[in-house]
């Protein structure tokens, strides 16, 4: 906390005025990616896999940024065990990302009942640490990562529908 609250021309009691502690520092940076994705996705006049793609992109360009933070908060609870709990990070990358994820389940034909196993394969494709992983161990353009892991995406739906999507 002394070194940010440096790095950011604070006290360090400046800082814990704010921040009880570095981990509430770290959340409330995550949710603030989160809902600058979250906008991000709300302001585009895209629709279906499109939207889903044009989010995916911005994502992508986050990690890059925002990424290392992002990977400093993983909870050891699974996704799906946190939402449903109310988790309210969890919630947060729902209002992000639900809308994307049901034009994705609208284009392949898919009900709404499959938004849970949606969010739930999103979650574990998306993963900040392995979109780090293609772009800086693998050297893949942010274009690459973004294509692969949609089609990853679309295959993984289908898959677990048991439907050719």
């Amino acid at each position: 906390m002394q070194s940010i609250a440096q790095r950011a021309a604070l006290s360090q009691a400046t800082a814990y005025r704010h921040f009880s502690s570095l981990d509430a520092l770290v959340v409330a940076y995550n949710e603030d990616v989160v809902e600058s994705l979250r906008e991000h996705g709300q302001r585009s006049k895209k629709t279906g896999k499109e939207l889903f793609e044009h989010v995916v992109a911005r994502w992508v360009k986050l990690q890059g940024v925002h990424g290392p933070v992002i990977v400093r908060d993983r909870s050891r609870r699974g996704f799906l065990e946190r939402l449903r709990s109310g988790d309210p990070f969890a919630l947060r990358i729902c209002a992000a990302w639900d809308a994307p994820l049901r034009g994705v389940l609208a284009d392949l034909g898919l009900p709404e009942q499959w938004l849970e196993t949606a969010r739930f394969l999103h979650n574990v494709l998306f993963d900040p640490r392995e979109i780090i992983d293609l772009t800086k161990a693998a050297g893949l353009t942010e274009a690459a990562v973004v294509r692969r892991l949609c089609d990853a995406f679309y295959a993984a739906l289908q898959g677990w529908t048991g439907r050719e999507c």
